[in-house]
């Protein structure tokens, strides 16, 4: 009976096959034009592999009328079936370089696999309620789609797809690698029965289209993947999401909030540039509805927090940083909509300080960072409007060059007191025992050398007083040589003023602003108004620099 039924249903092809077999067993047929339901009755009654080469593969009113399809499936069952009621194919077929118009079966069991191999599908590939050993599709296109159900161990490499969806837990692995997939991609799995494990890696969404995943997986991977579309992740993972060195062109819709955060991989630099969206365009730069609002700021703290679980400090600082920007801008907004309203308007420029001096408090380092920029700053405003003259030892350096009388007073005065305080020190040093004279010989000849340091200091400062004399009685080229000495001359006596003076002003900013109170070092003049502005400035730095400081300690 049943070889009757064999030579029948080969002898019923419309046009037959040219096949030879190889070196391996496996046997080739190239060159022809078959249509599916031929194709899977060679396959089911043949006993050697099947590789097809540079073959068109049509569809035919076998597959496409219900009556014919069922007669056919029928006779077909006869020969090979399995306990799931599925047509059993034992043999491996290979498509190569082949160009196939439609394929779509349903209830069969390919349990040596199918491979399709540099072939050009003009409407989609389906495969329904199919059990599949090893689907591989390699430098294929496919117009349409891939439809599977019922698929295990599915691999897609280096290959141009359109939509694939998946729409059973029998597809235990799905992997796609260096593939290029040019429409919409839709994957979705119901969520009585969740895909397993979904892994897509180094493959380009070339559509602008949305890249769609639903329902429920367990495991779902993307790595340095390309999505020129929109992304939308609504899926609920189970197990495992990770989504590593990816590069998204447009927005992405984040709706997969049931993720467990531990086992969640998010690297922050692939969303950043406020890429995480609703409703397609809609971002934190110009989010507008208090609806769409919250919806955003739901989607930044669920990163945050996993961000925080794994310990991701650089991710889920810049991922804070985004967030705190979409809200001062959303501030911003408030407060346009009521711009009397004082309240809004200073909690807004507040953000809008706190972005400035420190990131929201992200980068401590900052407010350091514009704390010295401000004690410089007032440092040269206190050295334009000086609150205290420039001297040393008493004398003032700018006396020297315009109350010339006041200065030789003073100048004379000083050398006095030097040379009576030296007379002291040598009456003590004298008149102490002499183990105590040893022992303190260092100290004495130090103090000595100051005072003849200061006095000769105090001397030479009356060189102005000398300088005319010294004019008018000097002839020839030693008047040069005078007018170089004392131009040298004032322009140290102008360095040492302006070091002064300088010292001077950083100590009056520094200590205007750590606020620790003026001492001796008091600002008069204008040099009070802009010391009470550095005070307040550096109120509100030293504050902010503490609690950011904490906060990242604390984190």
């Amino acid at each position: 009976m049943i070889p009757l039924l064999l030579i029948v249903l080969l002898f019923s092809f419309s046009t037959p096959a040219t096949a030879q077999f190889g070196d391996m067993g496996t046997m080739k047929v190239q060159h022809q034009s078959l249509s599916v339901a031929e194709i899977l009755t060679m396959a089911v009654l043949a006993n050697n592999d099947i590789e097809f080469k540079h073959c068109t593969i049509r569809t035919d009113s076998t597959s496409s009328d219900p009556a014919k399809e069922a007669e056919w499936r029928a006779k077909l069952f006869s020969v090979a079936h399995n306990d799931q009621n599925q047509v059993l194919v034992n043999v491996q077929l290979q498509f190569d370089s082949c160009k196939i118009s439609a394929w779509r079966i349903n209830d069969f069991a390919f349990t040596k696999g199918i491979s399709f191999n540099g072939c050009a599908v003009d409407e989609y590939l389906g495969f329904k309620k199919c059990l599949i050993t090893n689907l591989g599709i390699s430098k294929t296109t496919i117009t349409t789609g891939v439809e599977v159900e019922g698929l295990v161990n599915f691999e897609i490499n280096r290959c141009v797809v359109g939509s694939c969806v998946f729409a059973s837990s029998a597809a235990n692995s799905v992997n796609f690698n260096n593939s290029t997939f040019s429409s919409l991609l839709q994957i979705f799995s119901p969520y009585s029965a969740p895909l397993n494990e979904l892994s897509i890696e180094k493959c380009i969404f070339d559509s602008t289209g949305t890249v769609q995943f639903g329902g429920h997986i367990r495991s779902l991977a993307l790595t340095e993947d390309t999505c020129r579309g929109v992304l939308g992740m609504s899926a609920t993972i189970l197990n495992m999401l990770m989504i590593e060195r990816c590069a998204f062109g447009k927005s992405v819709l984040y709706e997969a909030f049931n993720t467990p955060e531990r086992a969640t991989t998010l690297r922050w630099e692939q969303f950043a540039n406020f890429k995480l969206s609703v409703k397609d365009t809609i971002n934190g730069t110009n989010v507008v509805l208090q609806d769409d609002y919250e919806t955003l700021l739901k989607t930044y703290s669920f990163f945050y927090n996993v961000y925080n679980k794994n310990w991701q400090d650089e991710s889920q600082n810049a991922c804070y940083v985004e967030m705190k920007n979409m809200q001062t801008r959303w501030m911003e907004l408030k407060y346009h909509e009521s711009p009397l309203d004082l309240d809004k308007w200073m909690v807004w420029r507040l953000n809008v300080f706190l972005r400035v001096f420190c990131v929201y408090g992200t980068e401590p380092v900052m407010a350091i960072k514009y704390s010295l920029w401000i004690v410089l700053l007032f440092g040269a405003l206190y050295f334009i409007f000086p609150s205290q003259p420039e001297d040393l030892n008493g004398v003032r350096f700018t006396h020297t060059f315009y109350n010339l009388s006041s200065h030789q007073e003073e100048r004379h005065r000083q050398a006095y007191l030097i040379e009576q305080e030296m007379k002291a020190l040598r009456a003590s040093h004298e008149a102490a025992p002499k183990l105590v004279s040893m022992v303190g010989m260092p100290f004495f000849y130090g103090h000595m050398l100051q005072y003849q340091l200061r006095l000769w200091f105090v001397q030479q400062s009356g060189y102005v007083q000398q300088l005319h004399e010294r004019w008018n009685t000097t002839n020839g080229m030693n008047k040069t040589r005078l007018i170089l000495t004392a131009s040298g001359y004032f322009l140290s006596l102008l360095l040492a003023a302006m070091i002064v003076r300088l010292t001077n002003a950083f100590a009056l900013s520094v200590n205007a602003f750590v606020t620790l109170g003026y001492g001796e070092i008091q600002a008069r003049g204008i040099a009070r108004y802009l010391a009470v502005c550095e005070g307040a400035l550096g109120w509100f730095l030293l504050s902010i620099f503490s609690v950011s400081l904490i906060s990242q300690i604390l984190q």
